[in-house]
């Protein structure tokens, strides 16, 4: 991995380019994107033996995206303007044949400004947007991913370059281990967001590292260990603790489905992820305002029902967080002031506690109430995503001229699978 401002811009005879990006935004983004990374690396070695695909992006998505699993990673702050005129640059010297970015309308519309010729974006959010992001109408496809409410969206905006796939939830469920389920994962995503600061979730973070570690020392029950504390390398850092560490996405999902209970922030992903490999799972406070929106809507429009540990619950004082009639903007001050009254409150850190401790006297598969957002909504492997991206590089241009006239890509998609 290098930066942008020092990277070796070498002439690339012969070569073509993939490039993908996810936006920094917790995990979510990222963790889509490396599901699909064996197949977009495929899709590259069909489309010719020199193509690569090369990660573009910046912060915490660095901690999952990697060399491998693409071919490189470039490092690149597109919030300054010599991180994007460097980008620029680069995009000048590859010409990439393909964008792929997942959510991120900024560095889309960058990308359309630079003049990118095939843009796919891949949107997990669009239930959640208080409008349909202006960047997606520069995009050669749309993938939303289905959730309550994103068809009649995307049918009320007329959006003719949009398609809609089933969530994307890789098969783990529990083929992994067949043994008895034994220890507690604390699942806690990427965490960082641009609207709280690194220090305030990291003070966060210990916290419920030290609440789960006390209800765990209270009930001295050797099921509950071994502990594993999951979230970023930034936030694991500043714990400076021996249990938190960060992981790759599958191995986190090995995790969830080899323990007996799971504490896990609520973002989409954590979910299917639980309603595949089931066991005990409890959701905590929600750390942004689409993981507290996301469980009022699967309880109010599809009936589903888990437990789930709520601001209101630990500072009895505050009123409960509304949050699916509350903005950004008015939300995250009131999840930094339920942090800041969390962290500096020892009665509402015994609240926790007790909290806590009945979670783990709910029942042991408790996450199988989950399985009806596969009921409602479907899921895909990746099929249906590659699908679309193929369909989409067949009917576009004709490709550059690096790229050989002879290469047809409509029998990619079946050798694509073949292999998988």
């Amino acid at each position: 991995m290098y930066s942008l401002t020092q990277a070796d811009f070498k002439s690339r005879p012969g070569r073509s380019t993939i490039w993908v990006h996810a936006e920094a935004f917790g995990f979510g983004p990222s963790s889509l994107l490396l599901t699909l990374a064996p197949m977009l690396r495929k899709l590259a070695s069909s489309i010719g033996p020199h193509t690569t695909t090369e990660y573009v992006g910046h912060g915490h998505t660095l901690d999952l995206n990697t060399s491998p699993p693409w071919d490189n990673v470039h490092d690149c702050d597109t919030s300054t303007n010599q991180g994007k005129q460097a980008l620029g640059d680069l995009f000048q010297l590859q010409q990439p044949l393909l964008i792929v970015a997942v959510s991120d309308p900024a560095f889309v519309e960058l990308m359309s400004g630079l003049g990118a010729r095939r843009l796919i974006v891949i949107d997990p959010l669009m239930w959640f947007w208080p409008s349909v992001p202006l960047a997606w109408a520069n995009a050669s496809l749309v993938i939303a991913v289905d959730y309550i409410g994103v068809r009649s969206r995307v049918d009320e905006a007329k959006m003719r370059n949009a398609v809609v796939v089933p969530p994307l939830v890789p098969s783990i469920g529990r083929s992994i281990s067949k043994g008895p389920r034994k220890g507690t994962l604390v699942n806690l995503g990427g965490l960082q967001n641009p609207f709280i600061s690194v220090d305030e979730n990291i003070a966060f973070a210990r916290l419920i590292l030290s609440v789960v570690q006390q209800a765990i020392k209270a009930r001295n029950h050797p099921d509950d260990l071994p502990l594993h504390f999951l979230t970023s390398q930034g936030v694991c850092a500043g714990m400076e603790s021996d249990v938190a560490t960060s992981t790759s996405p599958d191995k986190a999902r090995v995790l969830l489905s080899e323990c007996k209970t799971a504490f896990l922030t609520s973002g989409l992903s954590n979910i299917y992820d639980a309603a595949d490999c089931g066991g005990r799972v409890v959701f905590l406070p929600a750390t942004n305002q689409s993981q507290g929106e996301q469980p009022e809507l699967m309880e109010r429009d599809i009936g589903c029902s888990f437990t789930r540990i709520d601001w209101h619950e630990l500072n009895i004082t505050k009123p409960k967080v509304e949050y699916s009639h509350t903005s950004d903007a008015e939300c995250f001050p009131v999840i930094q002031s339920h942090q800041k009254a969390l962290v500096e409150d020892h009665i509402t850190q015994k609240r926790f506690v007790e909290r806590v401790l009945e979670c783990y006297g709910a029942e042991e598969d408790n996450a199988k109430n989950l399985q009806a957002l596969f009921s409602s909504f479907g899921r895909d492997d990746g099929t249906l995503v590659m699908k679309a991206i193929v369909d989409t590089i067949n009917r576009s241009v004709k490709p550059p001229p690096e790229v050989s006239p002879a290469i047809h890509l409509s029998g990619v998609l079946s050798d694509l699978y073949k292999r998988t």
